[in-house]
C-alpha cells in the first residue's frame, strides 16, 4: 500500500507577500518569495516519535519504502513493486554506520558518519539507481501553479552509504577487488523545466582510493529554473553498488498569481 508522507520544509527568512492593485483594470497581482530548505524529517520535532512508529516499523526498520514523499511544494518519488519491493529512486532513512571492515554486512542505507543527516538531523534520503526503465519518471518534482511561477535549485548535501565505501576499500562484493586510481562513483544532478534540460552538476563520491566521508555541499545552482531534478549514478565498475545519501536541499520559489 502506498504511504504519502509528510515531512519538514522550512522557510530561510520571511515569506514576501506583494500585493499591487491595478485599479484601472480593477485586478491586482499577488507574489510569494520563499527560500526553501527540505529537510527529510517529521513537521515539527514532537511528531518525531510517531513519525518512527508508523514509517520505520517502531524503530526496528532504518529504511522507510514509500512511493512518494510530499514536501509540498515539491515532491520525491520511488520505485517501489508490490512483489519486488524497492526498485529505485528516493526512500527515507535514519541509520548510520562507520564500521566498513569486510566482515561487516554490507548496508545500503546507512549513512557513512557517526551522525545521521546533515548538521545532526534524525534522517535523509538514500538515492537509489538502476535500470532506467524501472526508475521514476523524476526523483523531484516541483509544482507550480502558475506559467509564471519558477523554482531555482541552489543547494543540496551529499554522502556515502556505508556499502559504497566498504565495496571500494575492501571490494566486498566487487569481481576485481578494492577501487584503485581511475575507479569512481559519481552522481550526476539534472534539472528539467517542461521536459527540457537546463544544466547538469557531476561530483565524484568516491574517486580512486579517495571517498567523501563527511555530508558534502554541492551547488546545483547552475541547473538554474526547473520543475524537475534527476539523479544518476555510474561507476567504473558494472557491479558497484549505486546508492547514496542525499539532504537539506535548498531552493529559491517564486510564485507570480497576475
Amino acid at each position: 500500500m502506498m504511504k504519502k508522507m509528510m515531512v519538514r520544509c522550512a522557510l530561510l527568512g520571511a515569506a514576501a507577500l506583494l500585493l499591487a492593485a491595478c485599479f484601472n483594470k480593477g485586478d491586482y497581482k499577488s507574489e510569494y518569495d520563499y527560500q526553501l530548505l527540505v529537510q527529510f524529517e517529521p513537521d515539527e520535532a514532537y511528531q518525531w516519535d510517531d513519525f518512527v512508529k508508523q514509517f520505520f516499523n517502531n524503530g526496528e526498520d532504518t529504511v522507510a519504502f514509500n512511493k512518494s514523499v510530499s514536501i509540498e511544494p515539491i515532491y520525491h518519488f520511488a520505485t517501489i513493486d508490490d512483489t519486488d519491493g524497492f526498485q529505485g529512486g528516493l526512500v527515507l532513512a535514519c541509520g548510520k554506520d562507520t564500521d566498513a571492515s569486510p566482515d561487516r554486512k554490507p548496508s545500503r542505507f546507512a549513512v557513512y558518519d557517526q551522525k545521521v543527516g546533515h548538521l545532526g538531523s534524525k534522517a535523509y534520503a538514500v538515492f537509489h539507481d538502476t535500470t532506467a526503465a524501472i526508475m521514476p519518471d523524476h526523483e523531484v518534482q516541483i509544482a507550480l501553479p502558475t506559467a509564471s511561477s519558477y523554482c531555482e535549485a541552489k543547494v543540496m548535501y551529499v554522502h556515502n552509504v556505508q556499502a559504497a565505501i566498504q565495496a571500494a576499500k575492501y571490494g566486498v562484493g566487487l569481481a576485481d577487488g578494492p577501487f584503485t586510481a581511475g575507479d569512481h562513483l559519481t552522481l550526476t544532478v539534472s534539472g528539467y523545466r517542461s521536459n527540457t534540460l537546463t544544466g547538469q552538476k557531476d561530483i565524484k563520491l568516491i574517486d580512486g582510493t579517495k571517498a567523501i566521508e563527511e555530508w558534502t555541499e554541492l551547488d546545483i545552482s547552475s541547473l538554474s529554473k526547473i520543475d524537475a531534478i534527476d539523479f544518476h549514478l555510474t561507476s567504473s565498475r558494472p557491479d558497484f553498488p549505486l546508492y547514496c545519501c542525499v539532504d537539506n536541499m535548498g531552493y529559491h520559489y517564486y510564485v507570480l498569481y497576475q
